[in-house]
């Protein structure tokens, strides 16, 4: 037989007080082994069945695989794993209703591998499918009718009552579980990482600190609860941890403290996706920005002391080789002494380009300046270099329309110069052009460099600011330079408040844009 018993009618009082009780039971439970054992007793119990089983779906293979089996056969079945469409369990996983078989021996969807594993006998199998969400969880069983006659219509009623509780319960229990594992997972690589971690609440509030962050903020009792600003009140915070915190972007903090023994951390803020919180991590830099100064100061305070010496060489070189006394002997060693000190003073030049470009602030002496006056100082300080590389650089007359600029002179000058240079030994062509013209745009002066060179190819246009990148030599032809410039130019541009920003076609040259203030 493999249709349930008639009963008709609906299921008694004692019927809803079993399923209550139930119900009961599985509320709250979210321990998955006990809560899958408790589950399998209660359907035995609902629908008054000597044994049970529960068969949970292994979601890579597809198959059923026994969880928790009750009676002495238990232990002997766990191993066992049906197919896909293997027994009568296999038949309701793949079609997704439940079914009453009360002569399963009879029955062809019958599989006799879990009988002869557990030397139990089966002659009435109730089996519905666990259902959360529409998806497939399992199939759970009731086995063999206490009163031998088999399972009936309203078993099978009771059984699917009980189990699409018992898949809401089974798959919170699971979700608690990776939740859990997922936290103890957290909790155990926040406490070993060797930078700061401080998680705080939607207010502010430390929820966990580990501990390499209180040994770096000298916290030492639990700081759960307290204010997160109260940890810093010994470093000065840039920008204010408040400000970031109510910005909620990703931002870097700065905290030094400002008596006693140098001390800096350097703080990645970010927001959590939740919006539950926000999290910090931070790390003692104190030793890397000593040697960052250190290096810095050190290339600032060489690079100024050759300059000296240099200018005496540089400069009386020149002068000496005008004597028309000279022996060949004494003008091959002026030559050698005037091209070594110029190779010399373009060294000590760069290196005070690398400091520049390494340095936390440019130092700017602003004055209020006739962009006219500058540039024609630019073009006067390049003449026999662009003549040597036959540049013809031309001064649009836009630059007289432009106001006076609040810039620092000198380093104005020194981004032009880098522009015009590079439009100039970046140009593969026996005979070059290079243009500067000019707009006023609100407060800002608007400064261009073209030229007709090769152009820039646009994987290369986000990366050219970069210090010491230059497009190689194979697409450009040039040779020489640090791929110091255009680092150094957009450095000086931005601490006048400015930008730099180039546009560029493959063959036809390059836009390199400057933006400077105008005098108020």
């Amino acid at each position: 037989m493999t249709e349930p018993l008639d009963e008709p009618g609906p299921l008694t009082a004692a019927d809803f007080e079993t399923l209550l009780e139930a119900s009961r039971a599985l509320a709250g439970a979210l321990d998955l082994p006990s809560l899958l054992k408790t589950v399998m007793e209660l359907a035995a119990r609902v629908v008054r069945a000597q044994s049970g089983s529960i068969l949970l779906k292994d979601e890579s293979t597809g198959e059923l695989v026994f969880d928790v089996a009750l009676g002495t056969a238990g232990d002997k079945v766990k191993s066992v794993r049906l197919k896909p469409g293997e027994g009568v369990a296999g038949w309701v996983a793949a079609n997704g209703v439940p079914v009453v078989v009360n002569d399963v021996q009879n029955d062809p969807r019958w599989t006799t591998r879990v009988d002869t594993r557990s030397d139990f006998v089966t002659r009435h199998v109730v089996a519905v499918p666990l259902l959360h969400q529409g998806r497939l969880v399992g199939v759970l069983e009731g086995i063999n009718k206490k009163d031998g006659n088999g399972f009936t219509v309203l078993d099978r009623r009771a059984l699917e009552i009980f189990a699409a509780q018992a898949a809401v319960a089974i798959e919170n229990a699971r979700l608690f579980t990776r939740l859990n594992s997922e936290k103890n997972t957290l909790s155990t690589l926040v406490r070993e990482m060797s930078d700061g971690a401080l998680l705080m609440d939607t207010e502010g509030h430390v929820t966990l600190l580990n501990a390499a962050g209180a040994t770096l903020l000298g916290v030492a009792d639990d700081p759960a609860g307290r204010n997160a600003a109260d940890l810093f009140r010994a470093f000065d915070v840039t920008p204010p941890l408040k400000v970031v915190f109510e910005g909620k972007e990703p931002a870097r903090l700065t905290l030094s403290r400002p008596s006693g023994k140098k001390f800096i951390l350097d703080g990645s803020f970010q927001m959590l996706r939740d919006g539950s919180g926000a999290l910090l991590i931070f790390r003692d830099v104190t030793e890397a920005r000593r040697e960052e100064w250190l290096k810095q100061n050190f290339l600032a305070v060489i690079s100024h002391k050759l300059k000296t010496p240099l200018v005496s060489i540089t400069g009386f070189a020149p002068l000496l080789l005008e004597d028309k006394s000279l022996t060949p002997t004494q003008r091959q060693g002026l030559t050698a002494m005037r091209d070594q000190g110029n190779k010399l003073s373009q060294l000590v030049e760069r290196l005070l380009n690398f400091a520049t470009v390494e340095s936390q602030t440019v130092a700017l002496a602003r004055k209020r300046c006739r962009a006219r006056v500058l540039v024609d100082g630019v073009r006067a300080s390049m003449a026999a270099d662009l003549a040597r590389q036959n540049v013809d650089f031309n001064i649009d007359e836009s630059i007289d329309t432009l106001p006076a600029l609040s810039v620092d002179p000198d380093r104005f000058s020194e981004v032009l110069r880098n522009l015009i240079d590079n439009g100039a030994k970046f140009n593969p062509k026996p005979n070059k052009r290079v243009r500067l013209y000019a707009r006023a745009e609100g407060a800002e002066a608007v400064v261009s460099v073209e030229d007709d060179g090769p152009g820039i190819p646009p994987e290369d246009v986000g990366r050219i600011f970069k210090k010491f990148y230059q497009v190689e030599d194979t697409f450009t032809g040039q040779v020489e330079g640090a791929g110091l410039g255009l680092a150094l130019a957009k450095r000086i541009v931005e601490a006048h408040g400015g930008a730099i920003q180039v546009r560029s076609v493959l063959g036809r040259g390059a836009v390199f844009t400057t933006r400077w203030p105008l005098d108020e």
